[in-house]
């Protein structure tokens, strides 16, 4: 590979942003005791390891309303990437509805992010299931694109703080009564 002088500007961005991020993520263990790392191993839930803050991001609701992450704080969140074409998206989804209507929106988020989806799509698809938490469309990936997801169903788990305690590829039980005696630890 060659470096051109178009590039050379870049590598020392990006060697620089490295330089400057590892130290404080080494300096900043994960929040989580030996035991809540156990329970999200056995719900297959990989826990971080490091200190990890979420990406704040703005989407589009189907109404139209413009949320942030950040909009949620305060209140434990799973932050789903799916597509209405994922068959494991859907299979999962009725579990998120459960989980969210159980727990209640005062503490518990489902904030699912629509792959490649518009808000019109989203509405039709929330309707035709019943599904009643947040759903954002992201039509341009850009928040996809920011939490680096490249297979779906991928869901992080987000403290009321905004740190991502784990992560976890693929469909899950998310209304497990481990899983939300997990989150109740975790509301203040």
């Amino acid at each position: 590979m060659t470096l051109s002088k178009r590039n050379l500007p870049r590598l020392f961005f990006w060697l620089w942003l490295l330089v400057l991020v590892t130290p404080s993520a080494k300096s900043k263990q994960a929040l989580l005791a030996g035991e809540e790392r156990k329970l999200l191993n056995s719900l297959r839930i990989t826990p971080a390891t490091a200190w990890i803050e979420a990406h704040n991001f703005a989407g589009k609701l189907p109404n139209e309303k413009t949320v942030n992450l950040k909009d949620y704080r305060g209140r434990f969140i799973l932050l789903n990437f799916w597509a209405t074409w994922c068959s494991p998206c859907l299979k999962e989804m009725p579990d998120f509805e459960k989980a969210y209507q159980q727990m209640g929106q005062e503490k518990l988020i489902v904030l699912a992010v629509g792959m490649g989806e518009n808000t019109k799509k989203i509405s039709k698809f929330a309707e035709k299931y019943g599904f009643t938490f947040p759903m954002v469309a992201d039509p341009k990936m850009e928040i996809t694109n920011l939490y680096g997801v490249k297979n779906i169903p991928v869901t992080y788990l987000i403290d009321p703080e905004g740190v991502v305690l784990g992560r976890a590829l693929g469909i899950r039980d998310w209304a497990n009564p481990e899983l939300l005696a997990f989150i109740k630890s975790k509301l203040k």
